[in-house]
């Protein structure tokens, strides 16, 4: 179950096992797992302290496991650098082997992808990439849920996205900014925007599903947004710290980042998560003599929208520009318009070029 054994005791005929939680736990994060399992442990050392790691597995799976569980350890190093020292270090972490899938019961994780790498064998990276996605997601909501927690439903998307951003988060600990890049956009084709990723609240409703994989690509846009790596980490980590063994709401998330960031990010928080259409950038671009002729605006639902985006001239310069929902024009001498485009990898955003 979750957190530590404290002992056994005999009761007659059967054994009764004492487990104890010395954290806060959310009553959907607690289980009871029974089975004939093999238990091994480990440690990952973290400068002078020492988490336990413990696994219980089906006999006939611990030569798998011990293989299959040595991406725990690089996996707790990349999320303790960015978002701080495992939560639960008391209780321990664990992966129990479940005849299900996955789910994210804290210090008590349930495993059961087989063994396989991706999502039961999916390439649920569409990269090419060979992690087992149940390891890391369900331990990623060890901080983003299990420790930073929503008081409603409605704010799930905390959750799901922040913790779908901590794969990307993995995956460039592991393979770098491009690779990391590469993971988030890979998650475009599978979002909908057919409805908004905050449900309505005190109604018992969570948001669309989009929460995941919408939630990982904002906060993708949220990072290039802030444009400032040590401010955007520094954000990042504090939320995890600063409202840990919390339960926030959407509204407290804008504020951090808000505050954090010394910039009113509002407009940009409310058309993601509370409107179902990502904004799009009209524009047009036209050759004239020996200079470019850029004029540019927002469409969006949320009044005064305005986020910041990049266009480049030649593939591999980028320049800074900040539409707003009025028409803005912009004279780039001496350049050519073949090569121009707006960078809707970095930002999650449509585009829609307009002729004059």
């Amino acid at each position: 179950s979750n957190g530590n054994l404290r002992d056994l005791v005999e009761e007659g005929s059967y054994t009764r096992y004492n487990w104890f939680t010395s954290y806060p736990i959310n009553n959907y994060n607690v289980t009871v797992n029974i089975a004939n399992y093999a238990h091994f442990d480990d440690f990952h050392v973290s400068g002078k302290d020492t988490l336990s790691l413990d696994y219980y597995v089906l006999p006939n799976n611990l030569e798998k496991a011990k293989k299959q569980f040595e991406q725990v350890k690089p996996m707790l190093r990349c999320y303790e650098t960015f978002f701080g020292p495992y939560p639960f270090w008391r209780d321990g972490f664990a992966l129990v082997e479940t005849p299900y899938l996955g789910m994210e019961h804290q210090s008590a994780i349930a495993y059961g992808n087989q063994y396989k790498v991706g999502y039961a064998g999916m390439d649920f990276s569409k990269i090419g990439l060979d992690f087992d996605y149940i390891i890391i997601h369900e331990a990623g909501h060890e901080y983003w849920g299990n420790s930073v927690s929503c008081k409603d439903i409605c704010d799930l998307w905390i959750h799901e996205g922040f913790c779908t951003y901590a794969e990307a988060v993995y995956v460039e600990c592991l393979h770098g900014y491009d690779i990391g890049q590469d993971y988030v956009n890979a998650k475009r084709p599978s979002v909908s925007n057919n409805s908004p990723i905050a449900g309505p609240c005190e109604v018992n409703e969570e948001g669309n599903g989009d929460m995941y994989n919408k939630g990982m690509l904002f906060l993708n846009t949220l990072r290039h947004v802030i444009d400032d790596e040590e401010l955007w980490w520094d954000i990042i980590y504090g939320m995890a710290e600063d409202h840990k063994y919390e339960t926030i709401d959407g509204e407290t998330v804008i504020q951090y980042f808000n505050e954090k960031s010394g910039r009113d990010l509002t407009a940009i928080f409310n058309q993601y998560l509370y409107h179902s259409r990502i904004p799009m950038l009209e524009y047009k671009v036209k050759q004239k003599g020996s200079n470019v002729n850029l004029s540019y605006r927002w469409k969006a639902d949320v009044e005064n929208f305005d986020m910041p985006v990049q266009f480049t001239l030649d593939g591999e310069n980028w320049f800074d520009v900040q539409p707003s929902q009025k028409w803005e024009k912009r004279t780039i001498k001496k350049a050519s318009a073949d090569k121009f485009a707006f960078n809707n990898q970095k930002f999650y955003i449509n585009l829609k070029q307009l002729d004059d």
